[in-house]
């Protein structure tokens, strides 16, 4: 065996030690989807033959190294069951996935692209309809079983001629919750990018219906440790991160920087500090926690995950 093979394999064997030892303790860390050429040597060592069987089969290897994965295209469309069973098919029972709710469900007008056609800068007539996204969201997505992790409505930035106040947005949001609290358990989670409606009102809805907030680390939001102190008061029922731009960075901007994303471009210390303070947290409190990383963080969402790793200090974690 070559000794580049030798260092991969020792390299494999210690994050997959430290992975199942967070799983352990109800910490799942992973990354925003997975379907990356460039992570070849990195997660990916098997020989696939064409990029479309790659496309189809790498998800079964990627779950031989972490325990949960975001999952991002059921924004754009709604998930199919054949295509959910085949995701279970492809994971062991300890794997978890995280779907992002469709955009159909969460966002109020549509922008003005090409991709929405018809729709195309109207407004949504189904923006937070339980009964659709109970219908069509959830009732697909329960051939998952088991490996259903918590689904996330995710709100792009509102505009003012949107929601005058986050109020307002809230009085939508909190009806919405209740009548899918009637029928599902699965854990929720809310995702939104106005900074100023981070305030008690909001937390507050999201306490009373068991609903977790989404820590996350993009643009035009404040840094996770401050999230993470405005939250404080309220008992969420768990965490979830997802470290997806360095605030300030644009999403084009990292793409045109970061891909194929195969190695580290920066490293944002103080966002990688936070989340491990969140890991540990969780830990301390005995809540479920999922860590999703994009590669336009840093450039290399495996390698972050590696960074984050050792700023924990796994012996000293215990589940008792």
């Amino acid at each position: 065996m070559l000794e580049s093979q030798k260092k991969f394999f020792i390299q494999v064997k210690l994050l997959n030690e430290q992975l199942e030892k967070l799983r352990s303790l109800s910490i799942f860390l992973g990354t925003s989807s997975w379907k990356y050429p460039g992570w070849t040597g990195l997660v990916y060592k098997k020989p696939f033959s064409s990029e479309k069987l790659f496309k189809e089969e790498c998800l079964k290897e990627y779950s031989e190294q972490f325990f949960t994965v975001g999952v991002d295209h059921t924004y754009y469309a709604f998930p199919t069951q054949s295509q959910m069973e085949r995701y279970f098919n492809q994971t062991p029972d300890t794997f978890r996935f995280v779907l992002k709710a469709t955009e159909e469900s969460t966002v109020l007008k549509f922008p003005k692209l090409p991709r929405y056609g018809k729709n195309s800068g109207k407004t949504n007539p189904h923006f937070l309809n339980p009964n659709l996204f109970l219908e069509k969201f959830l009732e697909p997505a329960k051939a998952l079983k088991n490996k259903l992790g918590p689904i996330i409505f995710e709100f792009s930035r509102f505009r003012h001629d949107s929601f005058q106040r986050g109020r307002d947005f809230v009085d939508q949001l909190d009806p919405f919750l209740g009548e899918l609290r009637k029928s599902t358990s699965v854990p929720l989670a809310v995702e939104i990018r106005n900074k100023n409606w981070l305030v008690s009102d909001y937390f507050e809805v999201l306490t009373k219906h068991k609903t977790a907030h989404v820590f996350n680390s993009w643009t035009e939001m404040p840094l996770i440790e401050s999230q993470m102190a405005l939250s404080t008061p309220y008992q969420l029922p768990f965490s979830v991160v997802r470290l997806l731009l360095n605030p300030g960075t644009t999403y084009q901007s990292a793409v045109n920087a970061y891909s194929p994303y195969n190695k580290l471009h920066q490293e944002h210390v103080e966002i990688r500090n936070s989340t491990a303070k969140l890991i540990e947290l969780a830990i301390e409190q005995k809540k479920e926690a999922y860590i999703l990383v994009n590669n336009r963080f840093e450039g290399c969402a495996p390698k972050t995950i590696q960074g984050i790793l050792t700023l924990i200090h796994l012996l000293n974690l215990h589940g008792d």
